[in-house]
């Protein structure tokens, strides 16, 4: 392989490692000591006292991306707020930092997705899903739709100013499609199922060749303890996530992704990935919906 197809598998893998909000990361020993106030919000979310949007409106999670050597070779943000017409606006942002930031000329890639909340605020479904990457002075953008009264998804791609593909098809009776972003939200929420050990959740999402659904399991927690060999009490829930495989330039599209009893994902591991192997990724920083806030000191 030579050196112009090496680095555009590298600056592809970056950003898919940050382009899925599932990524996963590794749990911080002290980070977190006390959540008494997101405790209190899902409790009250599990007996439908709060509704979806009021949970996670204002949080902001931060993250440092590593492999190999490189423990800072990106950074990525995601966070949730509420919009003035009463929607809400998910935002996930990465961006490859110093030596790797050079020799993927400094890619960035930020995707947004517009939100409501359905079924009572028991979810959110997405309007618009809109993905921008840019690479030095070369941007390439995807926005989907979603009109579920004519039951309509229609996606438009630029690449720069000029229009490369514009098409849309039916949307099947009964299906919601969940984008990355609503699906990060609608699991840790619990809109798929109560987060249970030893359950699985398919999550159907845009239609891609033959990829149409995402797949989690939670482990049991004797599955647990044995595959987590450091401190397997540091980890309330273990799951193993499957996605197409072509958005990390993995092998495999596997996941394993570490959660705190509140379903915040604190660690975890993306498997096998090209020229890279496992790739480990860390939570530094967040913001609560209540403006409690803590730092890793790092």
């Amino acid at each position: 392989m030579n050196r112009r197809n090496f680095l555009k598998n590298l600056t592809g893998f970056l950003a898919g490692i940050i382009g899925l909000n599932w990524l996963p990361f590794k749990r911080l020993p002290q980070a977190f000591a006390s959540q008494k106030i997101f405790k209190q919000s899902l409790l009250a979310a599990s007996n439908h006292q709060i509704k979806i949007g009021e949970l996670f409106d204002g949080e902001e999670l931060i993250y440092n991306i590593g492999f190999w050597l490189f423990k800072k070779a990106a950074i990525g943000k995601i966070g949730l707020k509420r919009k003035e017409d009463g929607g809400y606006i998910a935002v996930l942002q990465a961006e490859t930092l110093g030596v790797i930031g050079w020799v993927t000329r400094y890619r960035k890639d930020v995707y947004i997705a517009h939100m409501e909340e359905a079924e009572g605020g028991k979810r959110f479904i997405t309007s618009v899903f809109d993905k921008t990457v840019i690479i030095g002075d070369t941007t390439k953008r995807t926005t989907t739709y979603l009109d579920y009264k004519k039951r309509i998804i229609a996606w438009k791609k630029w690449k720069g100013d000029r229009l490369e593909e514009d098409k849309q098809e039916e949307i099947p009776p009964d299906n919601i499609y969940d984008d990355p972003l609503a699906a990060f939200y609608n699991f840790r929420f619990g809109t798929y199922g109560p987060i249970e050990e030893g359950r699985e959740y398919r999550i159907t999402t845009f239609p891609k060749k033959d990829v149409k659904t995402m797949y989690v399991r939670v482990v049991t927690k004797e599955e647990k303890d044995k595959r987590i060999h450091s401190d397997p009490d540091d980890v309330d829930y273990l799951a193993d996530i499957i996605i197409d495989k072509e958005l990390f330039g993995s092998q495999t599209g596997k996941i394993e992704a570490f959660f705190t009893k509140e379903l915040i994902p604190m660690g975890g591991i993306v498997k096998d990935m090209i020229f890279f192997g496992d790739v480990t990724g860390t939570l530094v920083e967040m913001t609560s919906k209540a403006g409690f806030r803590r730092d890793s000191g790092l």
